[in-house]
């Protein structure tokens, strides 16, 4: 019989009858008024959970959402994420052929060009320029002084892609010092007359336009074929970085800026696959 009556007073409690009222604070109107019992009040709770179960559910299910849930990714999510780091290891060994790039450039500018020698293979080094056949045809060789004739450069051979290219001469003037890596002079120098303007041995892109202490106003144009051509000293430059420029295009005027100047004159420098070569083999001055 107790157990009854327990029972029975819980069901008289829950059925309690409740009123929420919400009044104005000045005049006690009555706004709002609900009535409600406790087995109400949660059945309620309890549908109410249930709706928020089922529509979070629906939302993880069918939305990007169950990506970001752990040990619920597709294998199109983790494949990408293998593409990803593909990528990011790619672009980091871009970043540092960039760097050293760079840095190469910046030791050709201030002459540091020792570290390119260390780094050369055996096999490199071991070959031996004089074997290697310049002979020209007849045709070739009336071609050339017809070229020379005219001043506008001469015929090299590229073993890289085994075609013929022409060179256009940088300046017209007179070679007072010339290339040589015993004194560890990389380029040629040439005087000119006063104002006179320089041009881009070939086509190709400027990569640096800038002004250095030590060779002055330096401008540098990467060819194609590995060819990289510098021109230091300059009084003014006329290109800027990024510039495409036609072969015997003007870009820049001679000068004598830069503490290594020792007086009016261009000094360049023509480079091949990262190793200085004798302009004189190549261009007709």
């Amino acid at each position: 019989m107790s157990d009854k009556n327990k029972i029975t007073r819980l069901l008289k409690r829950a059925l309690i009858k409740y009123r929420f009222v919400v009044m104005t604070d000045d005049s006690f109107e009555e706004k709002i008024s609900l009535k409600f019992n406790r087995l109400k009040l949660f059945s309620f709770i309890i549908c109410f959970l249930a709706l928020v179960f089922i529509f979070s559910f629906l939302l993880i299910s069918n939305t990007t959402i169950k990506n970001l849930v752990p040990g619920m990714s597709k294998e199109d999510l983790e494949e990408n994420v293998i593409n990803l780091s593909i990528k990011t290891d790619s672009l980091i060994a871009v970043l540092n052929n960039q760097k050293t790039y760079l840095n190469n450039l910046e030791n050709i500018i201030n002459g540091n060009v020792n570290s390119f020698e260390e780094k050369l293979s055996q096999e490199e080094l071991q070959i031996d320029v004089s074997k290697i056949n310049f002979t020209l045809s007849a045709k070739d060789s009336l071609f050339r002084l017809s070229v020379e004739e005219e001043e506008k450069g001469t015929l090299s051979f590229n073993t890289v892609k085994n075609n013929l290219i022409l060179f256009f001469p940088p300046i017209s003037g007179v070679i007072t010092d010339r290339f040589s890596t015993g004194s560890l002079h990389y380029g040629i120098d040439l005087v000119a007359k006063e104002n006179t303007r320089v041009a881009s041995v070939l086509a190709g892109t400027i990569i640096l336009s800038e002004w250095n202490p030590n060779t002055g106003h330096t401008i540098a144009v990467q060819h194609k074929d590995g060819y990289l051509s510098f021109y230091k000293h300059n009084s003014v430059l006329l290109r800027s970085t990024g510039d495409y420029v036609k072969k015997g295009e003007h870009i820049a005027i001679i000068g004598d800026s830069g503490e290594y100047s020792s007086g009016p004159h261009l000094h360049f420098e023509l480079w091949h696959n990262g190793i200085a070569v004798d302009p004189e083999k190549y261009i007709v001055f």
